[in-house]
């Protein structure tokens, strides 16, 4: 009874796993999960081959380019700084404000000058008195020609016939003496007279005339116009009325920035100069517009050096100047670029054209590039030397020429050897 007791204690009692056993129960588990998962993915893989067949395409010539990376900054085309004149007298008013939009011909500022006012005042009140002249000098011009006529007609119709023998040479006599009476010829020395005067008034007319407008266009100049359409920039928050300049001054009243379209403004280093180029193609990014790019062309490069003073390490050397070059690019379109913006352009330094297939094609690394070309109905394994990867394609420079068919998506499936007819 008591071994039986025994036996049925031992049976109740749970199997104990040594941890020996646990580990090696672990490792198998996870050698099916890795053979599982290769097999998955070999099975999918050779199910993918066989969905999908194997494309054959010929090499192609494609635009191949290399670009050099600059940075730059957006500008106005053009910005026209506008100085106060200290030959002009004293700022009279100022018409603008700053960030107003101004067109070509309008007013910006004026100057004041009472030597000029006060002159004109006077021209033009000469002239009004000479045209005074004029006017009276040609009314008693009119009224004396009427006096001597009447006095010429009165003379003739009084003289009498004496002479009957000679009636010409009498009408020719008292024809004459009707003109030279004693009357008349005080008329005719008072209208030659005013005839004088009136010349005189005339040409004084004429000086003053020439006078008020020469003053009027020195008066005028008093008043400054924009040159350009634009934005009105840095407006001189110092300057108002009544400031005048020194001669020896040169202060800046304000700038005027062109509305035509904004440029790119940088500068190149030595390497970057003998690469970069005016006409060459660029590609504009900003970080401010995120997603959007711009195309244009460099349209100057500066062949004088401006020099930087570098950044030092030791306090006591002396600081090198670094040359940098400025340049400057065109835009075809700046939708969402504003001034100040900085930007990077990658300039198209070199273009070339060259053999070309999708990087699709080509497997291995390193220099054990291969692809697959097909050569009478069988399939080859074929080294090539890449070059230049653009887009999703991959420079060719040795391997394969045009007419080759080449696998555009070889699988790890496709073997050298292997037959395929193109035609099925």
């Amino acid at each position: 009874m008591e071994t039986a007791k025994r036996i049925d204690e031992e049976k109740e009692q749970p199997k104990v796993i040594t941890p020996r056993q646990k580990k090696f129960i672990l490792m198998g588990i996870i050698v099916l999960l890795f053979v599982s998962v290769v097999l998955s993915v070999a099975v999918i893989e050779v199910k993918k081959s066989k969905s999908k067949t194997l494309q054959f395409i010929s090499p192609t010539v494609k635009s191949f380019t290399k670009t050099e990376t600059v940075s730059g900054r957006v500008v106005q085309s053009h910005t026209e700084t506008i100085y106060v004149n200290p030959t002009k007298g004293s700022i009279n008013e100022i018409f603008v404000k700053e960030g107003d939009i101004v067109t070509k011909g309008q007013k910006l500022f004026s100057y004041e000058d009472t030597t000029i006012a006060a002159e004109l005042g006077q021209a033009e009140a000469n002239k009004k008195l000479a045209e005074t002249t004029v006017t009276q000098k040609n009314d008693q011009i009119a009224s004396l020609e009427k006096d001597i006529q009447n006095a010429i007609s009165a003379s003739q119709s009084n003289t009498t016939d004496a002479n009957n023998t000679d009636k010409n040479a009498t009408n020719t006599t008292n024809s004459t003496n009707s003109t030279n009476t004693p009357e008349i010829q005080s008329l005719q020395a008072e209208l030659n007279t005013a005839k004088e005067e009136l010349n005189a008034a005339q040409l004084k007319v004429e000086q003053n005339t020439l006078e008020a407008e020469k003053l009027k266009a020195q008066q005028e100049s008093l008043t400054v116009n924009s040159n350009n359409d634009g934005v009105v920039l840095n407006l001189n928050k110092s300057i108002g009325q009544g400031y005048k300049a020194t001669d020896k001054q040169q202060i800046s009243i304000m700038q005027i920035a062109s509305n035509e379209p904004f440029q790119i403004e940088g500068k190149l280093t030595e390497e970057e100069k003998a690469k970069v180029e005016p006409g060459q193609a660029i590609k504009v990014s900003s970080k401010v517009v995120a997603d959007k790019s711009w195309k244009g062309s460099i349209s100057e490069v500066s062949n004088y050096p401006t020099n930087d003073p570098s950044t030092n390490q030791d306090k006591n050397a002396k600081k090198e100047a670094i040359p940098h070059y400025t340049f400057r690019a065109t835009l075809d379109s700046q939708e969402n670029l504003y001034p100040g913006y900085e930007t990077n352009l990658e300039v198209i330094v070199q273009s070339k054209d060259l053999l070309a297939i999708p990087a699709t094609s080509i497997k291995g690394s390193g220099k054990s590039k291969y692809v697959y070309v097909l050569k009478k109905g069988t399939i080859y394994k074929q080294h090539v030397k890449t070059g230049q990867k653009q887009g999703k394609y991959v420079a060719i420079l040795k391997g394969v020429k045009e007419g080759d068919k080449v696998g555009k998506n070889p699988s790890w499936t496709v073997r050298p050897g292997t037959k395929i007819d193109l035609n099925k």
